[in-house]
């Protein structure tokens, strides 16, 4: 297996970490699993091959013997910034990209805090839904909706964003479609119902939802601005069948919107070969590596990785953890995805499609250079 462990990441896709790091087993079980049924973390995680592995691997990061409880107290001998910085700087992580939309920011570290504490670079992206349900809530009338929506996407590097990101896929699908004006008031006046009755909104309209995609389409391509979708596997509210990637080839096939750089996150899993084919033939589409979540074993992981870069150029293929709440995932995120993408690229040397050098530069391009190009650092 070749080794790239002096590769430093740049890990393209992930959240910030809670403020409060005291773990019980039961809360620290709930993190691995997209499930949100109690049964999960009580009976179900630590059957989890995934789950397994990670143990045995923090037991030698902490030094303590691989049982799920010895584990948890050697990780809560540490306070969040301290353990930030044990853990970045064991999976020599250069920069963090973050998602500061979710967990919500008053719960977790700031990026800037993580960057203090962990010694790494940080930069984060504009969660377009989470704007959408700020601004629905805050305004009855809908031009002024999208006025402000729109004001708010304008210089966004000014702003400090280096992408946006969008989870229509949660919500409504990728299927993102061309609605009128007209239709898109219906559905505001929908969603506002849903608002005066119960002072929250979780936006589910695709009328809206889409109309208010494509005004930040518009925003981004004039800038060059990357923008992310969340494709295939996530949290159980998503309905996996339209989280497929080829729903967004409307999308993909506007040429006034191809200076905007797309990222289809979580290698799309289940259907990776399918997104590593568009970023095979499409010019401005990336397609995202996952080594923390989906939480997969080995053997699975090597698959859809071997299916990437089988089928899609290794200029077009970035690496992420996906990491959220616990710092640990970042560090497991980073140790899984050199040690996977060197074997893969170590089988391929062996069938003699690529000889060493080209493995080397194609795991600098995966673990950071691709992301260094495309989101201007």
């Amino acid at each position: 297996m070749l080794d790239l462990q002096n590769i430093a990441v740049v890990d393209n896709h992930c959240h910030p970490i809670l403020l409060e790091q005291q773990m019980d087993v039961l809360r620290f079980r709930s993190y691995f699993t997209e499930a949100t049924h109690p049964d999960f973390a009580q009976k179900h995680v630590h059957h989890t091959v995934y789950y397994v592995w990670l143990l045995r691997q923090l037991s030698t990061i902490y030094a303590c013997p691989p049982v799920e409880e010895e584990v948890l107290a050697a990780r809560n001998r540490f306070q969040g910034t301290a353990l930030l910085a044990h853990l970045v700087g064991a999976a020599n992580i250069d920069t963090l990209i973050l998602d500061i939309g979710h967990p919500l920011p008053e719960q977790c570290f700031s990026p800037q805090a993580i960057q203090q504490a962990a010694g790494c670079r940080t930069a984060h992206m504009l969660r377009l839904e989470t704007l959408m349900e700020r601004l629905v809530i805050e305004h009855s009338e809908f031009d002024t909706v999208v006025e402000l929506f729109k004001q708010a996407l304008q210089d966004l590097r000014g702003q400090g964003y280096c992408a946006l990101k969008s989870i229509a896929a949660y919500r409504c699908g990728l299927e993102i479609r061309e609605w009128s004006k007209d239709e898109a008031v219906v559905a505001f006046g929908e969603a506002r119902q849903i608002v005066q009755r119960q002072g929250t909104l979780r936006l589910v309209q695709k009328p809206l939802i889409d109309y208010l995609l494509h005004c930040a389409f518009r925003q981004a391509a004039q800038q060059h601005m990357p923008i992310q979708f969340h494709t295939g596997y996530g949290d159980s509210d998503t309905d996996m069948r339209l989280g497929n990637p080829l729903h967004l080839r409307a999308v993909l096939e506007v040429s006034d919107y191809q200076t905007m750089p797309i990222i289809l996150l979580h290698e799309s899993y289940p259907y990776s070969q399918l997104g590593a084919y568009l970023a095979a033939i499409y010019p401005h589409v990336y397609f995202d590596l996952s080594y923390m979540i989906p939480m997969v074993e080995k053997l699975e992981m090597c698959a859809f990785t071997r299916q990437a870069l089988s089928v899609a150029p290794a200029s077009k293929l970035m690496y992420s953890s996906d990491g959220i709440h616990v710092p640990e995932m970042y560090w497991a995120g980073a140790v899984r995805g050199r040690a996977i993408i060197g074997q893969v690229l170590q089988e391929m040397i062996a069938a003699d499609e690529i000889d060493q050098e080209q493995a080397y530069l194609f795991a600098r391009l995966i673990l950071r250079e691709n992301a260094c190009a495309v989101y201007k650092f």
